[in-house]
């Protein structure tokens, strides 16, 4: 988080590693085309004069909602309500 993130890290969690140099053109493209939507949300922010990406607030808060309801279990959130 304290440095940001790059396309090439996100490929590295998201996408299979492979060798050939055809398929890392088609998966960095469309990480670009996948993290340009995420900064016009407003969820990311470019770091200037690097390749990097940084939250933006809003992308902190929606995250944190995020993991949360992923981490939920609907057995707790019944007996809760």
């Amino acid at each position: 988080m304290l440095n940001g993130f790059r396309n090439r890290d996100v490929r590295k969690v998201l996408c299979p590693a492979t060798w050939e140099k055809r398929v890392q053109r088609q998966q960095a493209a469309a990480m670009t085309r996948k993290l340009a939507l995420l900064r016009a949300h407003g969820l990311i922010v470019k770091v200037q004069k690097t390749h990097r990406y940084r939250l933006s607030a809003e992308g902190q808060r929606v995250t944190t909602a995020l993991l949360a309801a992923y981490e939920a279990d609907v057995s707790r959130l019944t007996g809760a309500a």
